[in-house]
């Protein structure tokens, strides 16, 4: 894994579960913790956030309906579900909505959830490099189509 630390965002409405989250893995990635949507979209506007890891069950909003929206507004941001819900309509709508990297269950298995975050880091490097790739191929192309209307034309 890079030298870089993981920018992971924990969010969850139950002040113990972040302090939880923050004493498992502040020594290991660099952690930002929100207790609300709007916190957790304040921290996401405010710094390159490479992983979120959400609960479902939060006022307001679940966590799937977050995924979902954040799916459209930053969707190089690898998403986690971490809940204590195991209702199987929970799991297919987080996949189909949320587009969730992973599903996980409370109580928290410190060792999966690290393993998790740094797959999922990987993650968001190899799609950053993918989209690299990508640009670059439409600048090639656009290149080679330029030189072959200029060979065309004389």
């Amino acid at each position: 894994m890079s030298t870089k630390k993981v920018s992971v965002l924990y969010l969850d409405d139950e002040v113990e579960n972040l302090n939880s989250f923050n004493a498992n893995f502040r020594r290991i990635f660099d952690i930002s913790l929100a207790n609300s949507i709007d916190e957790a979209y304040s921290i996401i506007e405010s710094k390159e956030i490479h992983v979120v890891v959400s609960d479902h069950k939060m006022p307001h909003i679940t966590g799937i309906e977050f995924f979902e929206t954040l799916c459209k507004t930053h969707p190089t941001i690898v998403r986690v579900l971490l809940t204590g819900c195991s209702d199987l309509n929970v799991v297919v709508d987080s996949v189909n909505r949320g587009q969730i990297f992973k599903y996980l269950y409370k109580p928290m298995d410190v060792a999966l959830v690290r393993q998790v975050i740094e797959l999922a880091y990987e993650k968001f490097l190899e799609d950053k490099k993918n989209q690299m790739e990508v640009v670059q191929l439409i600048e090639t192309n656009e290149k080679l189509e330029f030189m072959l209307r200029q060979k065309l034309i004389d």
